[in-house]
């Protein structure tokens, strides 16, 4: 699939010891800090042209990973969530690159807690918005996505080959009739995220990346989706670098009661709760611009509260 990038954007492309291929972006102020984001799923690093305008002004320099399988980094057999920040500290020295902020949206969450517990020295500062929780270390976790109608923790725990059956058939509609599947995706929106996709640019961004994704195959959108659903390897309270936890009170494909067992269970972390929003109100620049701000603020605190 063609996709047409309007941003200022770098593609770089790099081998790991085991000879796979990973793709990564870099978006917003070329100088600035660097903030590492991880994609939803469905989705990819096209995700973060969504902050490059803000990133921009705010002096930030967004990178970004398409997982293993996604567009153009190859599949990984076996894979775990651990896997993700040792992916990730290859692209941080690639790119000559000591400490970044993480920053992860959905199941980009999980990947950015992975990356705090395993490279605590390089991440200074991680971001949860609208974050999955460790469903091993919260009681009835899958169940409350039955509320949302996405019953895939819930397949997954009985039968991991039902749930790759599942995501196989879902993808196979979104291939041949995408704006179907479009459709029906956005008939799980909140009025607020309706609203913030009614931006042309943004629905165009969305679209690209969701697309993007699912033409990559349910293979390995089924993988991805599977690390987060069992043990992570590591438990919340292990974690030590301080997080700041957002999510939008209105979500309809996340419970909020995710963000709040993240906040009690992580040793640093402030949850910042959104009542007017639902799970797309990353893509607001209004929130974007707080955001940025509130990086800077965090940044710039005496070291005894970092």
């Amino acid at each position: 699939m063609s996709i047409d990038i309007e941003e200022p954007t770098q593609v770089h492309t790099l081998r790991t010891p085991d000879n796979r291929q990973l793709v990564g972006l870099e978006t917003g102020a070329e100088d600035g800090i660097p903030v590492v984001y991880a994609h939803g799923m469905p989705g990819s690093a096209l995700e973060a042209l969504f902050f490059h305008e803000q990133a921009r002004i705010a002096g930030f320099r967004i990178l970004a990973l398409d997982r293993p399988g996604i567009r153009g980094s190859s599949y990984q057999q076996d894979r775990t969530l651990l896997d993700y920040p040792r992916d990730l500290a290859l692209f941080l020295d690639h790119l000559g690159i000591d400490r970044c902020i993480h920053m992860g949206w959905s199941s980009g969450g999980s990947r950015t807690l992975a990356a705090a517990h395993e490279l605590p020295g390089r991440i200074r500062l991680a971001i949860l918005l609208s974050s999955y929780t460790h469903f091993r270390e919260m009681a009835g976790a899958r169940r409350l996505l039955l509320r949302t109608l996405w019953p895939g923790p819930v397949i997954a725990d009985i039968s991991p080959a039902l749930f790759r059956a599942t995501v196989a058939l879902i993808t196979a509609i979104a291939q041949r009739r995408p704006d179907f599947y479009m459709a029906r995706a956005r008939s799980l929106f909140s009025d607020a995220d309706h609203a913030i996709l009614g931006d042309p640019g943004q629905i165009r961004r969305f679209r690209a990346s969701q697309l993007a994704c699912l033409n990559s195959g349910a293979h390995a959108i089924a993988t991805d989706l599977l690390t987060e659903m069992g043990d992570w390897g590591f438990r919340l309270g292990a974690i030590r670098t301080p997080t700041l936890v957002h999510q939008g009170a209105e979500d309809q494909l996340l419970p909020p009661a995710y963000a709040r067992h993240l906040a009690a269970t992580l040793p640093d972390a402030e949850l910042t709760m959104l009542p007017h929003s639902g799970h797309f109100y990353p893509l607001s620049r209004p929130f974007q611009g707080d955001l940025f701000q509130r990086i800077q603020e965090a940044l710039s605190a005496p070291p005894a509260h970092r």
